[in-house]
């Protein structure tokens, strides 16, 4: 069975998108198999891999269908050229949430969803929504591991907190083998004060209990390569800051 990992901060515009779409390219360039979950409503990773989710909401080929009409997973993936399989998310999946709530196993549909793909690939993606609702919650429920992306913005590293809190609530009550496998700090810009103070804090908050990996540089190519449907990894692999994901990508294939 393939490692699955979520990639989860209640916060927006952290980066956990642009991080699913370059970790996920770092690690097929190291000939894994990779599968890309879009547990977001606003279906920036879908729209990333050059899909239409008001198209593919039409035909019913969204996440939405498998979690709440029963819709087999496997039937949604898409191959994506050049990239990981995919399975793509739309507007829709934002009914998702109250129609969760009335189920008895609310946390631990999309794991049982999940029965007999994760074994088909190397490494699984969730890209979760940025709240700390359910669809975050079975993301985490069916994982292995959480990737926190964090901005290193007092705003953003104030949330984390309340993320590693809820990983400890699902470890003990839902998925025992839930680890965190770090802290991932982005936008950063060593020229800024601001910047280097937020992680310092980063740092001094979490270390050694949490593994606090290199920051990813800001640079505006990372803002460029959606346009293209590309990672910035494949389109501008010069980028400062892309590395981050080669060496996480690396450290993976070595667990």
């Amino acid at each position: 069975m393939g490692k699955i990992i979520a990639i989860a901060n209640q916060k927006g515009g952290v980066g956990k998108t642009t991080s699913a779409v370059n970790l996920a390219y770092a690690l097929l360039q190291r000939g894994k198999r990779v599968l890309a979950v879009d547990m977001d409503p606003q279906s920036s990773l879908t729209i990333c891999y050059g899909e239409d989710p008001r198209a593919l909401e039409e035909q019913e080929k969204t996440l939405y269908h498998a979690l709440m009409k029963d819709k087999p997973l496997v039937s949604l993936i898409i191959e994506v050229p050049g990239g990981p399989s995919l399975v793509p998310s739309s507007i829709r999946l934002a009914n998702a949430e109250p129609e969760l709530v009335s189920l008895w196993d609310s946390a631990g549909v999309l794991r049982e969803k999940m029965n007999g793909i994760a074994e088909n690939y190397d490494f699984v993606l969730f890209d979760c929504p940025p709240s700390l609702t359910l669809l975050t919650v079975n993301a985490l429920a069916a994982s292995q591991l959480v990737l926190v992306p964090v901005k290193t913005d007092y705003l953003s590293i104030m949330g984390i907190p309340l993320l590693l809190d809820t990983v400890d609530k699902l470890r003990r009550r839902i998925n025992p083998g839930l680890a965190v496998l770090g802290v991932l700090p982005t936008m950063y810009n060593i020229r800024n004060t601001h910047d280097n103070e937020c992680l310092r804090e980063i740092h001094q908050s979490l270390e050694p209990r949490i593994r606090v990996f290199e920051p990813v540089n800001r640079s505006t190519a990372f803002d460029k390569a959606p346009v293209e449907s590309k990672s910035t990894l494949e389109l501008l692999p010069n980028t400062p800051g892309v590395q981050v994901y080669n060496s996480l990508a690396q450290q993976l294939t070595q667990l």
